[in-house]
């Protein structure tokens, strides 16, 4: 039984059974037309099916592709022109790591030479039985070439659009700002109203265009990380003192729970959480959390966190502000999305910082997410690898070496 039919086959309690039999003619006749390329591979690698598609896509013949090795046909190559490492190679992933692996990343070269960037899924085909087995994968992929030749055009406006307008921006915001020094001019209380909130309205189009530019950069994925290692928690802590005044001028408590103080009034000690992150992203993502809480939050606290847990460090963010509806919850780290009710209204924002959240710390390896009652509070948090004392003097090696080759 060739792989094909073994991936057609029902499953065995279903066998024989009209309603679990798979006409393998229908399900061939399917497979065809299908536009996106579709291949099947053996567990020894070898490819037992290549649709239409598939032809399409790669310029291989089905009766030249199939029997040969997957590697002879599809040699997967980064963005750099380079050959990705087996190691990074989403096929052998799957093959290696039993679950299914998406990637959009990559190119293949055709039969002509020609690379092209697709959208790859590798699914592993599991034998039934009381040990799970791969038998073979299943590949879909399709051409996004022009899909993101397009992408990036936009991208390039979008951020070439919001650089040009940063400094006649930042002239407005300048000369609104001369108008509000007292020690300059001399303005009524009615002028002084209206410079103000032309000042603020100048503030938000400034943020506006900042975030645009932040979030085309990590979209476009020309988001340069340089790793280091730091304290999560010292880190926090300094996060939380640069934002007291802003917390204070709206009478909130902005608390550090690390911070407090024991029976006797002495400081806590808590172990260190090292891990290893771009800095500068970090302060920005963890940062814009902090902001946020303080933005929504009318009375009460904001508390930030650091807890260890399962080797893995979160940070936590918790107010007593308006808190989220359960609807808007699922939707809140895409880009654009505002939640819309009467509060939100008045405080107003762009909809892209939660989004370049999410990609800051994603892009850093770690995860973020948020849980709410509306009405009584959020608290968001970013979670990352914490390393162990091994793996931190490794990490601290590879820094060195690191800054090593770029100085010389």
């Amino acid at each position: 039984m060739s792989i094909f039919d073994k991936f057609l086959k029902p499953n065995d309690s279903g066998a024989g059974s009209a309603s679990g039999a798979v006409d393998p003619a229908k399900a061939q006749i399917v497979i065809n037309t299908i536009s996106d390329g579709i291949a099947i591979i053996d567990n020894q690698g070898v490819i037992q099916l290549f649709n239409p598609a598939a032809e399409s896509l790669t310029g291989w013949k089905a009766k030249d592709a199939v029997a040969l090795n997957y590697r002879s046909i599809f040699t997967l190559y980064n963005n750099a022109g380079r050959q990705i490492e087996q190691a990074e190679n989403p096929i052998d992933q799957a093959f290696h790591n039993n679950q299914t692996i998406s990637n959009d990343k990559v190119y293949i070269e055709t039969a002509s030479g020609k690379h092209i960037q697709i959208s790859l899924k590798v699914t592993p085909i599991m034998a039934s039985g009381n040990t799970p087995m791969v038998t073979g994968l299943v590949m879909v992929f399709r051409d996004i070439t022009r899909e993101r030749a397009e992408q990036n055009a936009q991208t390039d406006f979008i951020s070439t659009a919001s650089h040009e307008m940063r400094t006649p921006v930042a002239t407005i915001e300048g000369y609104l700002g001369i108008i509000l020094n007292p020690n300059i001019c001399n303005i009524d209380e009615r002028a002084r109203d209206y410079a103000n909130k032309a000042h603020e309205a100048i503030r938000h189009l400034g943020q506006l265009f900042q975030d645009l530019l932040d979030v085309t950069k990590a979209d476009d994925s020309r988001l340069q990380m340089r790793p280091v290692l730091i304290d999560a928690i010292e880190a926090s802590r300094e996060l939380c003192q640069n934002f007291q005044p802003r917390a204070a001028q709206k009478g909130l408590t902005l608390r550090f729970i690390n911070d407090e103080n024991g029976a006797k009034g002495e400081r806590k000690i808590s172990p260190p959480s090292i891990i290893y992150v771009d800095l500068e992203y970090f302060n920005e993502a963890l940062g814009n959390i902090i902001e946020n809480a303080i933005k929504y939050t009318q009375q009460g606290q904001v508390a930030i966190h650091v807890v260890n847990q399962n080797n893995r460090t979160r940070i936590e963010v918790a107010d007593t502000g308006i808190g989220i509806p359960s609807e808007d919850l699922p939707h809140l780290f895409q880009k654009f999305y505002r939640v819309d009710n009467s509060e939100t209204r008045e405080i107003g924002g762009t909809g892209l910082g939660l989004y370049l959240i999410k990609k800051l710390t994603t892009s850093m390896g770690g995860t973020v997410g948020v849980t709410s009652d509306y009405g009584h509070g959020s608290t968001f948090w970013m979670e990352f690898d914490c390393l162990s004392r091994e793996q931190a003097i490794e990490k601290a090696r590879e820094i060195k070496a690191r800054e090593s080759k770029e100085n010389h």
